[in-house]
Order: C-alpha cells, then structure tokens, then sequence
C-alpha cells in the first residue's frame, strides 16, 4: 500500500494476518504483488523505490491456522510482523518497478524503460549482502516501445503462454513468452490513443482486454487459432473496432 507496507487479510474471518514492514521492508508506495504458483507461502513485491523483493511467511503457518478459527468477541486477532524479505534489490531495475509476476520459479518485471525483463533468483542462497545481485540470474528480455512512464501493469494467461502489455499511445503488445522475444502481435484500436494501463488475457490466450487512462475497456478476440501454425489473427470490439497487426516499431 502507500503506507510503504503490505499487508496479508484472510478474507472468511476478516482477519489481518501478518504485516509485511519494517527494516527490510519497501522505502515507497508498493505498487505490485504476486503470489508464488505453487507456493503460496511466497510472494513478490515491487514499488516506487525501485526494489524487488521476495517474501515468505512458511514460519506463520501456525498464525494462518489460528485467523480461520478467530473470533472477534475476543478481541483483535494477534497480527504477526515479517521484518525482512528473502531476497531485496533496487539493482534489477534503475527505476520505479511497476508490475511483477512469477512465471513458475522465474520472474517477470518491468519499469519505465520499455521493456520486461525475465530473471532468476536462487532462494537457496541467502543474499551475501543487501541489495547485491550475486543470486540474480537475468534470462532475457522482451522490448518494446513507448512505455516510458509508469504504471503500466502487463499480464499473463492462466497457462504462462501469452504476455500482454499495453504503452502510452494506445498500443498493446503480445508475446509468445517461451517461443520468441520478438512481439507476436501489436493490437490496435481506431481512436485509441491514451495510455493502456492494465491489461487481462483469458484462461485459453484467445481473448485480451484492456483498461485505459480515458476509463475505457478495449476487447480483442482471436478470430484465427492455431496454437502450433499461423499466428494467431485478433480484432477488438467494446465501442469500437479494433485491428492486430505484425510489429514493427
């Protein structure tokens, strides 16, 4: 939150289970989380001040299991405090860091310079010292242009095949993550000119949206699938027709 602070609520007994804040903690707003795939126990978070950090709360299960059995009659529940992350760094990007996602173990994230950058950590080392990226392995990044401002979020399907992104002038770009980094397909929209802010693919990649700074939602559907031939064809519609076309910027 802008509080500097992330905080972790079970929603059935509306209980605040654990504050993530303190010496280790974000120095700025945090402005993106994302839970672990097949840990839940682990999360990352990005913010204004230019980190990425890695959090784990494996030792509070014993605080989860007492939040699903709390009554309020008996006062506030007991909120637990996690100090320091398993990993931090303001190394992985020169910049405010906007969007994070995990891609199984490996993680995405982007800042204002117009690309994502796909990396590896190595959570079985601790970190030598704060802030080092001796643990950081980079893989590869995906560019593209006009995303020199922040908040921008990108977003993945439900089967870590397609990426989405939009930019400031109206453009969203997809990826075929594990095929290329080269863009697969750039969607447009007539009349469609403000920042994208934040994107959504479907649970099968056929259909993107998209919300924009003027409080529009744009929609793109596949109207050519074939997961292993051509690329796919998309064209949009919400209040007006929208276009895919090969990227060339």
């Amino acid at each position: 939150s802008k509080d500097e602070s992330l905080r972790l609520w079970n929603l059935q007994s509306k209980t605040c289970l654990i504050v993530f804040h303190g010496d280790g903690g974000h120095r700025n707003e945090v402005l993106s989380i994302d839970f672990h795939p097949r840990e839940p126990e682990i999360f990352a978070s990005c913010g204004m001040d230019n980190m990425v950090k890695i959090w784990s709360y494996k030792g509070l299960k014993s605080a989860v299991d007492e939040s699903f059995h709390w009554n309020s009659r008996r006062g506030a529940f007991p909120t637990r405090f996690v100090h320091y992350p398993e990993f931090s760094s303001s190394k992985v990007h020169g910049n405010y860091v906007d969007c994070v996602r995990w891609l199984g173990d490996l993680i995405l994230s982007k800042s204002v310079d117009n690309r994502i950058l796909l990396w590896r950590v190595d959570l079985s080392q601790r970190q030598s010292k704060p802030n080092s990226l001796n643990n950081v392995q980079y893989l590869q990044e995906y560019n593209f242009s006009g995303a020199d401002i922040w908040f921008i979020r990108f977003s993945l399907d439900y089967w870590y095949q397609f990426m989405a992104v939009g930019n400031r002038t109206g453009k969203v770009f997809v990826y075929d993550i594990f095929e290329s980094t080269s863009c697969l397909q750039k969607l447009t929209a007539p009349g469609l000119k403000c920042p994208v802010r934040q994107t959504a693919v479907s649970f099968d990649g056929k259909t993107i949206l998209c919300s924009c700074e003027d409080s529009s939602i744009y929609r793109w559907d596949a109207v050519r699938y074939q997961r292993d031939g051509d690329d796919r064809t998309m064209n949009s519609h919400e209040s007006t027709e929208g276009s895919a076309e090969e990227d060339s910027d």
